[in-house]
């Protein structure tokens, strides 16, 4: 029985008319035609093969012709694989074709296409296998555009446990590619198919395969196994990561116009990163897949196990993000660094601009009065001989020149018997002079009285008194009544751009401590998935980050416990220095 394991569930695919049988199926032959083993062209169809009832033919590929037929001996459908007929001929593909059959047999996942029975009809062998009314990935799939990180990880998941099942019965894939990966009718479900090409390494002595021989798809397969090499089942997980990428970002790692050029960029060069392809994929998720697609075995994961086990703590941990939508979730490190660091600079900022607001309201308070009195003061002595004379005529073109050229709410000059002789305001001519009701105002110049008065809805005015005198003689009173409005909104201005200083300052503090929490996230994220890797028995692993700062001490700190951990272990295989690239991802 396969290892039961028990993944998330995945939103489901979106359906597929057609049906789907193995990816060995590359053209599509709609209709019907001839049973293989047939007499010829225009002879009557065969009605069975073996007990299975032939309907239609499906397809065809490089190495077989896809039938759909029917069991009748269990009632269900069935796919009947014939290898083609120019190739019965070749011994050592009649022998690979029955070694698919003969390894696919032994395998029983729940991500792994059944195969029934095998034999052979007029010289030709065949396979029956398991009909699936779903697609295969490559039907889904569309140049630059990724599917939905979620069923990306679901789908990998799946395929890293089939492979695991398959690499622990001694079986390679060695050709895992998108056509190869077919979806259960309701999408939720993939199976791997097309265990043609698979070697056994209980059969290595067997192999048939001429040594050079390249086996497989190009585009996804392993560097050791596109130069030929020897192959384990690393090289399916690095087949696996190919696969990943593509369905995460629409493109397949690597491209070229050429055989041989595909081979040396597998081989030699990185694939683009998949951020620069695509923004929404989390770092968790790339850094899987980039432990997958490293150039050296022993780089990889070491099992399908492993791998499965990354993209599913992954996957919880997006849910638990997903999951966190709808209820109060916790501030993030950087955010409450940025905050706080802006609610401090704005505390500060704002103590001082309240102390600085305070000061220019004095020093403003005190000009304001200072020049109020000395206006006062200049139209009291200016007007003392005509007050005596009680040239009111000529106090008056004074006291309204003055009124015009100044910003003066009244002016008014009354006589030694408190009558108003003389005003801007001419209602109260002739009358006496009110008395000021208002707040006393501390700091004028001796001999002015100066007043802050209140009136009601309208604006505040400053009163300044101060008598008329000749030769030492009381004349009469001078009476200045100016706005205070000015003031106030000078002191207004200068608070709103005192305000505008603080909000700025915070938010470029905050902005500022955001983006560098961020760029030294960077290589705290770094040693997180370092620890992890120690905590899933990879010793072997190295960050190799290369700093020069209190992050480069800890980062030597962390490989030097790695390197104690793996003498004392003696399972792990050793990573070369240099071997991770996790390590090149902080900067």
């Amino acid at each position: 029985m396969a290892e039961s394991r028990t993944t998330p569930p995945a939103p489901a695919s979106p359906s597929l008319a057609a049906t789907v049988v193995s990816p060995d199926t590359a053209t599509i032959v709609s209709g019907e035609a001839p049973i293989p083993g047939s007499p010829g062209p225009g002879a009557a169809p065969v009605p069975k093969v073996g007990r299975y009832q032939v309907i239609s033919r499906l397809g065809e590929g490089a190495m077989a012709e896809v039938y759909r037929a029917h069991d009748p001996d269990i009632q269900r459908p069935v796919v009947l694989k014939f290898l083609r007929e120019h190739l019965c001929i070749e011994t050592e593909y009649r022998n690979r074709f029955l070694r698919e059959a003969r390894a696919a047999g032994m395998l029983a996942h729940p991500n792994i296409v059944t195969v029934f029975d095998v034999g052979e009809v007029n010289g030709r062998p065949y396979i029956a296998m398991e009909l699936l009314n779903g697609g295969a990935l490559d039907s889904i799939m569309e140049r630059g555009r990724g599917l939905p990180v979620p069923q990306v990880l679901q789908i990998g998941i799946q395929l890293a446990n089939a492979l695991d099942y398959a690499h622990s019965k001694g079986i390679y894939h060695r050709d895992v590619k998108p056509s190869n990966i077919l979806q259960v009718g309701d999408g939720r479900t993939v199976k791997i198919a097309d265990f043609g090409i698979a070697h056994m390494a209980s059969m290595a002595d067997a192999e048939k395969t001429r040594a050079g021989t390249i086996i497989g798809t190009p585009h996804y397969m392993a560097p050791e196994q596109a130069m030929g090499g020897k192959v384990d089942g690393r090289a399916d997980l690095f087949s696996a990561g190919v696969l990943l990428y593509e369905l995460l970002t629409g493109y397949r790692p690597f491209e070229a116009d050429s055989m041989v050029t595909l081979v040396m960029r597998i081989a030699k060069e990185e694939p683009k990163p998949m951020s620069q392809l695509r923004k929404d994929i989390p770092p968790s998720v790339r850094r899987v897949v980039e432990i997958c697609l490293q150039k050296a075995p022993e780089n990889r994961y070491r099992t399908g196990r492993e791998l499965a086990d990354a993209l599913a703590k992954v996957w919880r941990e997006l849910e638990a993000e997903s999951a966190k939508d709808g209820r109060p979730r916790g501030i993030p490190l950087k955010l409450k660094l940025a905050l706080g660091m802006a609610g401090l600079v704005a505390i500060t900022m704002a103590a001082t601009s309240a102390l600085i607001t305070q000061r220019q309201h004095q020093t403003m308070l005190k000009q304001a009065l200072e020049q109020g009195a000395s206006l006062t003061r200049l139209i009291a002595a200016e007007n003392a001989a005509p007050t005596l004379a009680e040239d009111w005529v000529g106090i008056d073109v004074f006291v309204q020149e003055v009124a015009r050229a100044l910003d003066v709410k009244t002016i008014s000059l009354s006589d030694r018997g408190g009558v108003v002789r003389v005003s801007t305001d001419a209602t109260s001519i002739g009358k006496p002079a009110v008395p000021v009701v208002g707040e006393p105002i501390g700091g004028a110049p001796a001999g002015v009285t100066v007043r802050r008065v209140e009136t009601g809805d309208k604006p505040a005015i400053f009163t300044f008194d101060t008598p008329v005198t000749f030769q030492g003689k009381a004349l009469g009173a001078v009476r200045v009544a100016l706005p205070a409005e000015p003031l106030a909104a000078a002191i207004r201005q200068s608070i709103a751009l005192l305000a505008l200083l603080l909000v700025v300052t915070a938010a470029t503090v905050a902005l500022a401590t955001y983006l560098l929490v961020e760029r030294y996230g960077k290589p705290l994220r770094l040693l997180r998935d370092s620890l992890d890797e120690i905590a899933r028995g990879r010793f072997g692993y190295r960050i190799q980050e290369q700093r020069r700062d209190e992050f480069g001490e800890v980062f030597r700190a962390f490989d030097a416990m790695a390197e104690q951990l793996e003498r004392g272990s003696a399972g792990p295989v050793q990573l070369p220095p240099g071997a991770t690239r996790a390590g090149r991802e902080a900067t």
